[in-house]
């Protein structure tokens, strides 16, 4: 299983597969990308951004061959839906069978595909714009009060099937994908920005903020509950603020992060993890935390985003935090949280 995050400065391929529970990485590889073939998310020099898939791949597959392909792609168009749809069980003492979760399973993906299509319907960024649906995600289960990675073989009256699904403007989708198949690959499309938060939540962290700096944007994800509850991309990058390089841009940067998580409708998280920042750029935790702390009414801590953090992965292959996004998209294509 191979994982892919196609951003401006470079395309990273992590490739493993399943092992109990977890994702075992066997090779990473990168490429650089010429910073006018990826903009936003979207494909603008299709060749340039092919043969950079071709030899990060090429890195990557050294000890084997990746047969399936989940590519990450982010943009400020892009939205992830998470709904929850629940099922009156007939008879509760009846364990759950396996006909009957994937029964649920499938009606649950319907459902949230409806709810995805009229939530979208609203957005004024997506009102009149071509979108496709890209991958949907089972995000756990809930019987009966219990939060389960499987309901087969438990018991229970009320069952809550939790799906993520996400939509992209049907230009960045179709290049991506179009992308892939030009370097000979096939695969599905994911958020990246989901990849990450749901890596992470699966990791065992119930509540956090996530905010990624990439060369062009920055994305910020909420976990809640062990689960994602809203991501979100701005066109604020690392480039940007390194060539301006003026202190005011820190709280600018903070503060649109502050804006994002409150026009999702969510809380402030108490805890953020920081990923992408290089050296030159440490004013812009301190001022997360100074603002999202002013928004919350109580302290914030803010810490950099560490493959420690995430013991779902385990890595055969040096493996760093910028490549937790095509981790997280690898785990998410070998359903290894499942």
């Amino acid at each position: 299983m191979a994982g892919v995050e196609l951003a401006s400065a470079a395309v990273r391929v992590v490739v493993g597969y399943r092992e109990q529970g977890r994702f075992r990485v066997t090779g990473v590889g990168h490429a650089p990308v010429p910073s006018a073939a990826l903009n936003g998310g979207y494909v603008a020099d299709r060749r340039a951004v092919v043969a950079a898939l071709v030899a990060a791949f090429a890195g990557a597959e050294r000890s084997v061959r990746a047969e399936k392909v989940v590519v990450a792609i982010d943009g400020d168009d892009i939205r992830t839906y998470h709904e929850s749809t629940t099922f009156e069980r007939e008879d509760q003492r009846d364990a759950v069978s396996p006909g009957e979760a994937v029964k649920a399973i499938r009606l649950a993906r319907e459902a949230a595909a409806r709810a995805a299509r009229d939530l979208s319907g609203d957005d004024p960024a997506l009102r009149g714009i071509a979108t496709a649906e890209l991958r949907d995600d089972v995000g756990g289960f809930v019987l009966d009060g219990r939060r389960l990675g499987s309901p087969v073989g438990d018991r229970g009256q009320r069952l809550e099937v939790r799906t993520d699904i996400a939509l992209a403007p049907l230009v960045q989708a179709g290049g991506a994908t179009a992308t892939l198949e030009a370097a000979r690959r096939r695969g599905t499309a994911t958020s990246g920005a989901y990849a990450l938060g749901r890596l992470v939540a699966e990791s065992g962290v119930a509540e956090a903020g996530i905010a990624r700096l990439a060369a062009d944007q920055t994305t910020v994800t909420v976990v809640r509950d062990g689960r994602v509850t809203g991501t979100r991309v701005f066109a604020v990058g690392r480039e940007a603020l390194l060539a301006r390089h003026v202190p005011p841009d820190a709280d600018v940067w903070a503060r649109c992060i502050v804006a994002t998580v409150r026009s999702l409708g969510l809380e402030q998280p108490g805890r953020w993890y920081v990923a992408g920042v290089p050296d030159e750029l440490t004013a812009l935790p301190k001022a997360l935390a100074a603002a999202a702390g002013s928004e919350r009414g109580s302290s914030v801590e803010v810490l950099p985003l560490r493959t420690s953090l995430v013991p779902r992965i385990v890595a055969d292959a040096t493996l760093t935090a910028d490549d937790l996004v095509a981790a997280g998209a690898a785990a998410l294509g070998a359903q290894a949280y499942s």
